[in-house]
């Protein structure tokens, strides 16, 4: 029985492993070389003190020769791929070829001897050497070198003392000693094949563990995975160990079975339209993994549900093609269940208001954003109403505790949670309604939009909520309170969430302001809205004379370690009777109105004061208008606010917001360069939104570019947005330049991201942004542990 050729690109690994066992056997067959010679020099001394001394001097001699100079380049021989291997495997064929020659020997000797009770010794302790030998079974060749000898030192004994002794006699010990060496010759062969088979077994287990460590992401690159593949019908084949432990079968049964059936896909060929118009919602992962095999596209690390009760698996796959033809997919599995149930958990937790019970407002958020996307997709529109809940009572305006305001949000969030069942035929189509904590004592409303209703619909849902909501509550403690809600609406029309809650804040605002029939919804393109607009300019440019705004500093961490490492520099607007409003919006106005280069250096030197007294580890980020950097002299002054400040330029990091395109002309380039030179950091903001192209990171030295936070907010609901997450960290690697996630909510962001490799993450996970003299508070914080 041969051992099969070892693999070319295991030969090293296996040499090294049989070397290991080596240096685990051979001890004891020395030892058993070494006591085996006094014995027998001991139950020879009494006929003749020479005969004693062939083993005793023959055998320690060679030993004694093994230990000084061999067994000190076996220690050596740590390193695998060292080439002293094979000067090894010889010595140790040589000490056995020795030890054989010695005993051949006294062998011959003995015989001459005419003495029953030595012939008897000499042949129990040459058989009994046999045994130990077989641990030399790892060298090829050992054995032999040693047993050969033996073997023929007894046949020429027995057949030279033949004609002294009985045939029986002799015949009996040429049958023991020829069985004997049969014996070993075959035992030894044996051995040395089920080494190799259990030596190679490990060593492509290892190698399947180190493929998959590489494959996987890191996150769960520790446990266990499995390998798998399928023909070009989705059938499984040559399903891996791992595989049919999972699947709690034999190899036998999991072969040939469809994965289409093992993960509950729906079955799909390329083009299928059905599946496509599934897809033109939120990808869900089993859906995306069917479109991939129906269409022969690789996927990588999508989370789906297995058969196997309770069992999620990530997998990873590639279609393989042979001279053009399709020929099945290959790819690797592994068992994440605890993984998802962990994600999961965290993910219900971060997303509900313990008090009510109610989605919080990062669930608001998500699902407004969630729905917007849907929208673009050809989904129905939807009205978000934001209500705020005035509390009066006998006395007036009644201060409710938090029991009493988490109460009231309850009942308020059951009534409104009715309004579909309430409203009857009038309006039919409309439901998938969404209630949501928005603040302390204010509700989020989500409801869908009757197709052929989207005119009249809003009001006469903002009147049936405010019927439902007002009239009198009694809460826990006995107190009765009056409910006076005031709405603000605004209808699914643009492509950002922020953008709609900011609509609906305006709306709110107005109507805050009336006395009767408190609602308003936002209309973008009515008198209001043009008054309202002309008096945002106004206030606007008041504020800039006036100097009413304001920096406010948010950490951004380290995804690696969890530690703070720099703050970026927020503009907030003091005093704004406007409601919420996003900064974009009023620095859009600021730069219309002419004065967007004074209000960013303004910034800048602000930040770089402030961040002079911070620790030396920690940075500032300020935002600078992409325009700015045509000017021929933008360098140099920012260079002087540097000076002015006495700020080093390497703690300084400046972000080109794109609120006008880049234009991509030497002017900007020097700038750039001359920037990076000196030491300041240059990063891309919001990148993969507005004017961003690949095309400036090739052209402009950038130290970093910022993910835009909508595709954060995104990635844990719609795998496309996970992809684009994935692949924008990867691009980032293969340029060698660093990743700041924007928009980190929530832990499950937040281990996300750490896992596929960003390098910095920024959002109210971390904490929100923080006045100057709040700063200290935040350096020594860590998220790591969250």
């Amino acid at each position: 029985m041969l051992a099969p050729q070892v693999p070319t690109h295991l030969q090293s690994a296996f040499k090294g492993r049989q070397l290991r066992t080596l240096r685990l056997l051979l001890p004891l067959h020395l030892l058993a070389q070494a006591v085996s010679a006094p014995v027998v020099a001991l139950g020879v001394w009494s006929s003749g003190c020479w005969l004693a001394a062939v083993p005793l001097l023959g055998v320690w001699g060679a030993l004694l020769v093994w230990i000084l100079a061999i067994q000190p380049r076996i220690q050596r021989l740590r390193d695998y791929s060292c080439a002293d291997d094979r000067s090894v495997r010889r010595a140790l064929r040589q000490l056995n070829g020795a030890l054989g020659i010695v005993w051949f020997v006294f062998i011959i000797l003995a015989f001459r001897l005419h003495r029953e009770d030595v012939h008897v010794l000499t042949i129990g302790v040459c058989a009994g050497l046999m045994a130990p030998l077989l641990l030399c079974a790892p060298v090829a060749g050992a054995v032999e070198a040693m047993m050969v000898p033996i073997l023929a030192g007894m046949y020429g004994a027995l057949l030279e003392g033949c004609l002294h002794r009985s045939l029986p006699f002799t015949a009996s010990f040429v049958i023991e000693v020829t069985v004997c060496g049969l014996f070993v010759a075959g035992v030894s062969r044996l051995v040395n094949v089920l080494l190799w088979r259990m030596q190679m077994t490990r060593l492509k287990e290892r190698e399947q563990s180190e493929i998959l460590s590489l494959l996987m992401p890191r996150s769960v690159s520790q446990g266990g995975g499995w390998l798998w593949e399928t023909d070009e019908e989705g059938r499984l084949r040559n399903p891996s160990a791992g595989l049919c432990q999972m699947l709690g079968r034999v190899e036998a049964e999991v072969a040939g079975q469809s994965l289409y059936t093992v993960l509950g896909l729906p079955d799909s060929a390329p083009g299928n339209t059905l599946l496509r118009a599934e897809l033109s919602g939120a990808m869900s992962p089993d859906l995306h993994l069917a479109h991939c095999l129906g269409n022969r596209l690789a996927f990588r690390e999508l989370a789906v549900r297995a058969l196997p009760a309770g069992k999620w698996w990530m997998l990873t796959g590639q279609p393989v093609f042979r001279e053009g033809i399709f020929r099945g997919y290959r790819g690797v599995g592994m068992d994440v269940t605890a993984l998802q149930a962990t994600r999961e958990q965290h993910f219900h937790r971060v997303r509900v208001d313990a008090p009510t019970g109610l989605p919080n407002r990062l669930a608001c958020l998500e699902h407004v954003q969630r729905r917007l996307l849907e929208v673009t997709r050809g989904a129905q529109d939807f009205v978000l109403a934001l209500v705020s809940l005035d509390v009066s009572g006998p006395e007036g305006r009644h201060e409710v505790c938090a029991e009493e305001a988490a109460y009231l949000l309850q009942v308020s969030a059951s009534r409104l949670g009715a309004l579909p069942e309430q409203r009857g035929e009038d309006h039919a189509g409309a439901g998938n309604r969404f209630v949501a904590r928005h603040g302390v004592m204010d509700l989020a409303v989500m409801v869908d939009v009757p197709r052929d209703g989207k005119g009249r619909f809003p009001a006469a849902l903002a009147q049936e909520m405010l019927s439902v909501l007002s009239g009198v509550v009694k809460v826990p403690g006995g107190a009765v309170v009056t409910l006076e809600p005031a709405i603000g609406m605004a209808v699914s029309g643009v492509e950002n969430g922020d953008a709609l809650v900011e609509a609906a804040e305006t709306a709110l605002k107005d109507a805050r302001r009336e006395r009767v029939g408190r609602y308003s919804i936002f209309d973008p393109c009515g008198e209001l809205a043009d008054s309202r607009q002309k008096n945002l300019f106004r206030d606007v440019r008041q504020a800039l004379q006036m100097k009413a705004f304001a920096l406010v500093y948010q950490p951004i961490a380290s995804a690696r370690t969890g530690q703070v490492v720099g703050f970026e520099a927020l503009c907030r607007w003091k005093g704004s009777s406007h409601g919420y409003l996003s900064i974009e919006k009023v620095i859009d106005i600021i730069i219309e109105t002419g004065n967007g280069l004074e209000f960013d250096f303004w910034v800048l030197e602000t930040a770089c004061r402030t961040a002079r007294q911070w620790p030396l580890s920690l940075w500032v980020s300020v935002n600078m208008t992409a325009t700015h950097f045509s000017l021929p002299d933008i360098a140099d002054r920012i260079f002087d606010v540097l000076e002015r400040t006495g700020l080093p330029p390497q703690r300084l990091q400046v972000e080109v917001t794109e609120t006008r395109a880049l234009e991509a002309g030497p002017l900007a380039y020097h700038a750039f360069r001359e920037l990076e030179r000196r030491g300041v950091r240059i990063a891309l903001d919001d990148f993969g939104k507005g004017f961003s192209t690949l095309m400036y990171l090739r052209q402009f030295p950038f130290s970093k570019i910022k993910l835009d936070a909508a595709f954060i907010q995104d990635m844990l609901q719609d795998a496309r947005s996970a992809a684009v997450v994935r692949n924008v960290i990867e691009l980032a690697m293969d340029l060698g330049i660093a990743v700041t996630a924007e928009g980190v909510s929530s832990p499950e962001h937040y281990r996300h991201l750490q896992e596929h490799g960003c390098t910095e993450v920024r959002g109210f996970f971390l904490g929100p942004p923080v006045p100057e003299e709040t700063v200290p508070l935040c350096w020594r914080r860590n998220v790591a542990g969250l």
